[in-house]
């Protein structure tokens, strides 16, 4: 059976797709915190998280408690005030959850960045949000610092771990106030626009751009983002600065779930070793993570037979990739997520339909059209941009309203970047990028900041930085042209990248010469011609 009429339904008169008309979970109209206060006091002596590293086991009330101690000391002691921006830089450690909902408890906008992060990174995201406060891991301290000094910033820096060098520590905001039955969370006034929280998003002419979120939307799009159950133990390793991190924490806590957390980095041997130990229900990777545990070579003996529901995103799935994985399922399958940061959440799954590399049809109270270069809405199975419509979109980029207007229309129509096309079925199929990101490992790469460090090089007069398509992910490949003479080699151009950049944006595609760009007539840079000149040059070299 397939959805429309059921799941999803065209309208005639928008010459649109949407999602079912389901009323959100919660009330929209309240802020996180308040939501969060509620919800952690219902069930409180049910196990919401267990860390792997240590085993420690914290149930709802000890949560409830320890969020509360943070709202109280982070304005008794450090001075936050309802307003004040916090960020954080965290990986999934036993205290990360009570420093967020204590954030939103109080009612202060976080901003939350990867650990994984170049201090060039931090210093641009500082700049931009201006933080009053930073919440890092203790191993973080030369990168924050370093990062401040770039921008000129001195906001005050507490840290996760032991005391380093007078710093303040998280343990500090955990201490007993006494006062913690009398603690009301902060009311928002207007949640629809008041901000919750800042997330990132890469474009295609510079670094991140901060995505900022209502109240309203957190509540609405990330309580839900699939059918959680109060029975499920939940494993996701994206840190708070994906919207699969923050998606899992948000709705894992909302149907009661238990969420399993480690501080390590992915391998495929720890990911079926937690699995089978923790009998987990739900897991949350991209199709680069789901690659290398059906690579691994002890996949014939797994039990994943506690898997019921396994969601991929952050990067193309293929219905081969699918059907092996779920070879593994004797009572799951692995669903296809299609999120936007905008949106704070999925806006298009394949748990109640699927066809052979769609993504599956429209979220509940979604619309969305493909439509071509003159914003007119295209026939079935035809190629064009995806636009998409909900209640609550972003609100803007921060500080930033020439981007907002580029990807937010005036009727409220967000325009994704994401060539698409839409069968009769109401099935998406997510075909290519209008825009020029790059991603790997479901991290998001512009490739300008690629460019720039490649274009500081001697010799190098022009570059351009694409993609190449592999299972799960772009690998980064630079093609450059040198200058006559010019001794620099490939080798030097990778590996320049590789001193001054974060990993996942190392070109593991390699770096090759050429004489000429394709060019369009008025002289801009094919960049998907650019991309087949180097899939060319990469296949030639790996076969």
């Amino acid at each position: 059976m397939f959805p429309r009429d059921v799941y999803t339904f065209f309208d005639e008169d928008e010459q649109a797709w949407r999602g079912r008309n389901v009323p959100p979970l919660y009330n929209p109209n309240q802020g996180v915190g308040e939501l969060v206060w509620r919800l952690l006091d219902r069930a409180p002596w049910k196990i919401a998280q267990i860390s792997a590293e240590s085993g420690v086991r914290v149930t709802y009330q000890e949560m409830r408690l320890r969020s509360i101690r943070v709202a109280q000391n982070l304005s008794s002691i450090v001075g936050i005030q309802k307003g004040d921006m916090v960020t954080i830089v965290a990986r999934n450690n036993e205290k990360v959850a009570p420093v967020v909902y204590g954030c939103f408890m109080l009612g202060t906008p976080m901003n939350t960045l990867d650990p994984g992060f170049h201090r060039e990174d931090f210093a641009h995201m500082f700049e931009t949000i201006k933080p009053k406060l930073v919440i890092c891991e203790g191993d973080l301290v030369d990168e924050m610092v370093a990062a401040f000094e770039m921008v000129d910033i001195a906001p005050e820096l507490i840290l996760f771990g032991p005391r380093i060098n007078g710093y303040g520590k998280v343990d500090d905001l955990l201490v007993e106030t006494g006062t913690e039955k009398h603690f009301l969370p902060a009311h928002i006034d207007d949640p629809a626009n008041e901000l919750a929280i800042v997330l990132c998003s890469s474009g295609t002419t510079g670094r991140s751009k901060g995505v900022s979120l209502s109240h309203s939307l957190c509540v609405t799009n990330m309580t839900g983002i699939w059918t959680c159950y109060e029975s499920d133990r939940v494993l996701c390793l994206s840190s708070l600065y994906w919207i699969s991190g923050i998606g899992t924490l948000m709705t894992g806590t909302a149907a009661g779930a238990t969420r399993i957390i480690t501080t390590e980095r992915f391998t495929a041997e720890m990911m079926i070793s937690m699995i089978e130990q923790y009998r987990v229900n739900v897991i949350f990777f991209p199709p680069s993570h789901a690659l290398a545990i059906l690579n691994n070579p002890t996949m014939g003996m797994v039990d994943f037979s506690s898997l019921r529901m396994v969601l991929c995103g952050g990067g193309p799935v293929s219905a081969d990739l699918k059907r092996s994985f779920e070879m593994y399922l004797p009572k799951g399958r692995l669903h296809v997520v299609y999120g936007l940061s905008e949106l704070g959440g999925a806006g298009c799954m394949s748990e109640v339909a699927y066809k052979n590399g769609s993504v599956g049809i429209l979220s509940n109270g979604l619309m969305a059209k493909v439509v071509d270069e003159q914003g007119n809405s295209l026939p079935f199975n035809e190629d064009g941009e995806l636009l998409v419509k909900a209640h609550f979109i972003f609100m803007e980029y921060y500080d930033n309203p020439e981007a907002t207007a580029e990807m937010k229309s005036e009727d409220g129509w967000l325009q994704t970047g994401d060539i698409a096309r839409v069968d009769e079925d109401g099935l998406f199929y997510i075909v290519d990028r209008k825009k020029d990101i790059i991603k790997y490992a479901g991290y998001q790469i512009s490739p300008t900041e690629i460019e720039t460090v490649i274009m500081k090089i001697p010799g190098v007069v022009a570059v351009c930085v694409t993609g190449i398509p592999v299972p799960g992910n772009d690998l980064p490949v630079a093609l450059v042209i040198k200058a006559l003479g010019s001794e620099v080699t490939e080798e030097q151009i990778v590996q320049t990248v590789a001193d001054n950049m974060v990993d996942f944006k190392h070109l593991r595609g390699g770096a090759y010469f050429v004489n000429i760009f394709p060019m369009t007539p008025s002289g801009k840079i094919l960049r998907r011609k650019c991309r087949d000149v180097a899939v060319e040059l990469y296949n030639a070299t790996h076969n």
